[in-house]
């Protein structure tokens, strides 16, 4: 009776492991740009179970939760693994959510880490934004450990967040008859748009380009993800037109953040 019982727990054992190999080579040949999935059988360990082991059924223990044994050496599973963490197919499975995938170290050897399928940011219920659901869920874990289960994914996509300007508009002094260029950079969800104010000496101000022919705006997305650029080029500096102050306005529907230059004459030494 003893001899079927281990026939059967080999089979099972077996069963499972392939299963889990054929699993992962499929997940492999989609992987795209991301980096070959692994897709070797796990190498289970000789000995058999003896030098698992295995974690108790709590969160406490598994913060990501369990997740199969290859080598079905624990009956509630192993303790799923978070990102960059090393992994394998037998005895160090990615938690819920990721797969292991091949990557390069710094001194191009071969290893395998845990990366999220998921690569689009989601926005927490803490208002704050996270580049993943992973990375989310890492978040929630560890919050969960300190007794209270607080976080969790409002919405796909970033959380929503006011024009922050990156890079602000200088304070220039121009050269009479030569080019000038302001620019500003400005990041936040929903994207930014960018508009240019000019006040003169007299403070009179008027919106940018207006009828100015000596003016050219362009603006363009990016540098980073959420992120506007925008230019001032003034192509014939005349003090007694285009002196004065400059304001970069970035604007959504959360709110509208300025930042100001001024253009000066340049002083002849």
């Amino acid at each position: 009776m003893n001899g079927r019982r281990r026939v059967s727990q080999s089979l099972f054992c077996f069963c499972h492991a392939f299963a889990l190999a054929v699993a992962l080579t499929v997940a492999g040949s989609a992987g795209g740009g991301r980096g070959a999935v692994i897709d070797a059988p796990p190498q289970c360990p000789d000995d058999g179970c003896a030098g698992i082991r295995c974690p108790v059924r709590d969160r406490d223990v598994c913060p990501l939760g369990l997740v199969p044994d290859a080598c079905a050496c624990c009956p509630h599973g192993l303790c799923g693994l978070g990102e960059t963490a090393a992994c394998n197919a037998a005895d160090r499975p990615c938690a819920d959510n990721l797969e292991c995938v091949k990557t390069k170290d710094i001194n191009g050897g071969v290893q395998y880490r845990c990366a999220c399928k998921e690569t689009d940011p989601v926005c927490g219920t803490d208002n704050r934004t996270y580049s993943n659901a992973c990375q989310l869920n890492e978040a929630a874990s560890e919050l969960g450990n300190n007794g209270t289960q607080l976080l969790w994914m409002q919405y796909k996509g970033p959380c929503q967040s006011a024009p922050d300007i990156r890079s602000a508009p200088k304070n220039l002094a121009g050269s009479i008859g030569h080019t000038v260029v302001f620019d500003c950079e400005v990041k936040g969800y929903p994207v930014p748009s960018i508009s240019w104010r000019f006040t003169n000496t007299d403070g009179i101000t008027k919106w940018l380009p207006g009828d100015d022919s000596l003016i050219a705006i362009q603006t363009r997305g990016g540098p980073d993800r959420f992120t506007v650029t925008s230019w001032v080029q003034i192509m014939e500096f005349k003090p007694a037109v285009h002196t004065g102050n400059y304001t970069c306005l970035g604007t959504n529907s959360v709110d509208v953040t300025t930042a100001s230059a001024v253009l000066d004459v340049r002083k002849m030494v």
